[in-house]
């Protein structure tokens, strides 16, 4: 199975920024034929690290942004973790109006081709026929898809086919927690906002970006496969798994885009966490794409141990102890086979 390397990236690092631009580009788009069955029961386990200095205490979720209604990820060991939490931390307030129309702005004027140019003018017959296809099949209109920059139109197309799926932005981890973080009176901080995300990849080079796009098409046939491989990966805390598929191969094949959506982001994380923990005193949480937290030397986790905190797996011990977690894989994989089903 090959899966655009460039979408799992955005499906867990990126993912917020993705619906904002997808939303103005198919806001009166119909369904396409991807929609899944229902599943009762499915339960999940995400990776969490915990950080820790003389004062402080920080949990580190890795998060996916939108997700399947029906999956219950929240386990006993996040619910401790998040009561504790005085602060939680964001990527990006996506609930601010303000900010919202500054993304709006960005995406007019950094998403669209200023010379008037159309995608399917710079891509190969064979990719130009099929990227026709694929819209046609997300039930997108071509005339507005074509005159998209090639990052736009890749994290359209990605969002609008999850979306078809079933998965659904307000069932995803950021959307509970930030409203749950709310009406408790915890403080909410954000490392970074929707127009800074967007400028990640509106600055990558022509050809980082045609990359993107182009990954993408061909390899589109794999994308339901790929998605639900990585759902499965994060709902069970297979690291592993999501290093390989979203970090060590964006690292190998496309380093620019690997050091502007990763490694530069993670360093900025990891020392505003840094100065927070050096300065005060408390308990937070951290709530980010996970992909950001299983990427080896470079990832959130693996600098904060090396600037000197305390860092290890959190909740391992709890999962193994619940025999309702146990039954997690099992539960997952049910999910997976009914949607591939469909």
């Amino acid at each position: 199975m090959r899966f655009s390397k460039f979408c799992a990236t955005l499906l867990s690092t990126a993912l917020l920024t993705g619906q904002s631009v997808a939303q103005s580009s198919f806001q009166n788009a119909a369904p396409s034929d991807n929609a899944p069955a229902t599943v009762d029961e499915n339960i999940g386990t995400p990776a969490m690290w915990r950080v820790t200095d003389a004062d402080s205490e920080f949990f580190l979720l890795g998060t996916f942004h939108i997700l399947p209604p029906e999956l219950k990820w929240r386990t006993p060991a996040f619910e401790e973790a998040f009561k504790k939490a005085e602060t939680v931390y964001f990527e990006v307030d996506s609930n601010n109006a303000n900010e919202a129309a500054k993304a709006t702005h960005a995406i007019m004027t950094q998403g669209i081709n200023p010379d008037g140019g159309r995608i399917t003018n710079l891509l190969t017959d064979e990719n130009a026929t099929k990227f026709r296809q694929i819209v046609s099949e997300l039930n997108l209109p071509l005339s507005g898809i074509d005159t998209l920059r090639p990052w736009r139109a890749s994290l359209s197309l990605s969002y609008k086919f999850i979306k078809d799926l079933g998965f659904n932005p307000e069932s995803g981890v950021e959307s509970a927690l930030t409203g749950e973080a709310r009406g408790n009176g915890k403080k909410m901080q954000f490392f970074e906002t929707i127009s800074q995300q967007l400028s990640f990849f509106a600055n990558l080079s022509p050809e980082t970006e045609m990359n993107m796009l182009v990954e993408t098409i061909e390899n589109w046939e794999d994308q339901k496969e790929g998605m639900y491989s990585l759902l499965e990966a994060w709902s069970t805390g297979n690291v592993d798994f999501l290093k390989d598929e979203m970090i060590t191969s964006m690292r190998d094949n496309h380093p620019e885009a690997y050091k502007a959506l990763i490694v530069d982001r993670n360093k900025a994380w990891a020392e505003e966490i840094a100065q927070v923990m050096n300065a005060e005193s408390g308990v937070a949480m951290v709530a980010v794409g996970a992909g950001h937290l299983v990427g080896g030397e470079n990832s959130v986790p693996a600098l904060l141990a090396a600037m000197g905190f305390e860092v290890s797996r959190y909740g391992l011990e709890t999962a193994a102890n619940d025999n309702t977690l146990q039954e997690a894989g099992d539960d997952i994989g049910d999910l997976l086979q009914a949607v591939g089903e469909e």
